[in-house]
């Protein structure tokens, strides 16, 4: 059966950067599409739901795309449980990580009350240190929706620091958007 989104075996594949994100959270396409322009064509990116295929486990799926990863991208906001554990399954596995967390980053608390109506709760604020401790010793980068410029060059210099890191590091020029 031929399976989208794997290498197949002993053949060469297109070194790829594997995004866990909520997809709950809209503005994280903006921190996507920087991905894009930091890392293609050099690597591609590899998102999920669209990278799966239908009539198979996603479990078994997402760790496929982990164990062949070259590295990943974690975007903490909204911190979903499926985040969580892709992160998770990235630190069993040993795989770099870059992680970022949005200035404005929230907990999508209606998220677990499938937002139900009249249900008055605000999403508190996302904080490392509180509600996901077990990583609050490793460093997170923020990123601004509103400062994409900014957040490319981000996205740039937080892969640059990884080359030591990433198995078959590719030296990437510094995009530039504009002047």
């Amino acid at each position: 059966m031929k399976r989208k989104g794997f290498p197949k075996s002993g053949k060469s594949h297109k070194a790829y950067c594997f995004v866990s994100y909520s997809t709950r959270e809209p503005h994280v396409k903006l921190l996507i599409e920087c991905l894009h322009i930091v890392f293609e064509p050099h690597f591609e990116i590899k998102l999920t739901p669209s990278a799966l295929e239908s009539g198979v486990s996603q479990r078994e799926q997402i760790t496929k795309l982990i164990e062949g990863c070259t590295f990943s991208v974690v975007a903490l906001d909204g911190l979903r449980p499926n985040v969580a554990f892709e992160y998770g399954i990235l630190h069993g596995m040993r795989k770099p990580v870059i992680l970022f967390k949005e200035a404005d980053a929230r907990v999508d608390v209606l998220g677990f009350f499938r937002d139900a109506p009249g249900l008055s709760l605000d999403n508190p604020v996302v904080d490392v240190d509180s509600q996901f401790s077990d990583v609050k010793d490793v460093n997170f980068v923020g990123w601004n929706r509103f400062e994409i410029q900014k957040t490319v060059r981000t996205v740039w210099e937080e892969y640059c620091k990884k080359e030591n890191d990433i198995k078959d590091y590719i030296k990437i020029a510094e995009p530039r958007l504009w002047s």
